[in-house]
C-alpha cells in the first residue's frame, strides 16, 4: 500500500456514552477530558497525524477551539473501533491507533511502544496492550476487561467477568487487564468493522471479541503503564488526584 500517512492516531469520542453521557467534555483540572487525551497523544513521537473522530457538533466545536483536527463520523457507530475504522477508510495509512477518548492518563510512551512493536513484527495485525491486575477490586470490576492469552501471546478471550477462575486452584499466576489503546493494520481495522457482531461480543459488550469470533488474530503486548478509564464521576476525581503529581501533565498543563 502506498500510504500518505504511515501512522495515524484516532481519538474516538461521543456524547451519548451509555455509562456516562457527555463525559468527553467533562472538566479535569479545568480542561475537557478529550483535551487531555489529545495533548498527551501529541507528546508521542511516532504519530504522523492525530484526529478526533466524533459525531457530535459539541465535541467538534470544542476540539477545533483548542486546535485539534476533527473528522465527523457516522452517528450510527456505538463502538469506538467502528468509528476508528471509518477514519481508516477515509485516510490512507498503514497503522491506525485507537486512543480512547475516555483515557485522560494515556501515556505517550505506550503509544510509542505499540507502534514500534508493530513495526518490528510486520505480521502482527492487531496489538492490545495489557497490564497485570493488582487488586481484587480491579479483578471484580465489570469496567476492567480481563484478557486471557496463549503462550504465544495470542488472545483467546476477553471478559468483564473475573477470568481465569480461581475456583480449583487459589490464584497464583498473573492475570491481565486490557489497557484501552489498540494498534491496527489499517486493512485489518476496516475488515473487522465490516464483520457481523457475534453473540460473544453482544453478550460481553467487548468489541474486540468480534475478531476472535471471526478467527482473526489479536496479539497482546505486556506493559507497565496503567490508566484510569473514566466510566463514572468517581473516576474523574481519581484522575484529578493522579494528575496533581503526574509528570506528563506537567509537560502540557500550560498549553
Amino acid at each position: 500500500m502506498n500510504c500518505k500517512y504511515k501512522v495515524i492516531g484516532v481519538i474516538p469520542a461521543r456524547m451519548e456514552a451509555s455509562r456516562f453521557p457527555g463525559k468527553p467534555l467533562c472538566l479535569i483540572m479545568g480542561k475537557p477530558m478529550i483535551w487531555h487525551v489529545w495533548q498527551r497523544s501529541l507528546l508521542s513521537k511516532v504519530l504522523d497525524k492525530i484526529v478526533i473522530a466524533t459525531c457530535d457538533r459539541e465535541i467538534e466545536e470544542k476540539a477545533v477551539d483548542f486546535g485539534a483536527e476533527v473528522i465527523m463520523t457516522s452517528s450510527e457507530h456505538k463502538i469506538s473501533n467502528d468509528r476508528v475504522a471509518e477514519v481508516a477508510e477515509r485516510i490512507n495509512c498503514d497503522i491506525v491507533l485507537n486512543i480512547q477518548g475516555d483515557e485522560p492518563l494515556v501515556n505517550p510512551q505506550l503509544i510509542n511502544d505499540v507502534v514500534l512493536t508493530m513495526r518490528k513484527y510486520p505480521d502482527v495485525q492487531c496489538i492490545n496492550p495489557v497490564s497485570e491486575i493488582e487488586t481484587e477490586e480491579e479483578m471484580k470490576s465489570p469496567h476492567t476487561v480481563k484478557v486471557v492469552s496463549n503462550l504465544s501471546g495470542h488472545v483467546l478471550y476477553l471478559s468483564r467477568y473475573p477470568i481465569p477462575s480461581d475456583l480449583v486452584n487459589k490464584r497464583k499466576y498473573p492475570v491481565y487487564r486490557q489497557v484501552p489503546i489498540l494498534g491496527y493494520r489499517s486493512d485489518f481495522c476496516i475488515k473487522l468493522q465490516k464483520m457481523k457482531r457475534g453473540p460473544l461480543e453482544l453478550q460481553e459488550g467487548i468489541d474486540l471479541l468480534r475478531a476472535i469470533e471471526h478467527d482473526m488474530s489479536l496479539q497482546i503486548m505486556k506493559t507497565q503503564y496503567k490508566t484510569i478509564g473514566v466510566d463514572t464521576i468517581d473516576n474523574l476525581y481519581e484522575v484529578e488526584k493522579v494528575m496533581e503529581s503526574d509528570h506528563i501533565y506537567q509537560r502540557y498543563r500550560f498549553k
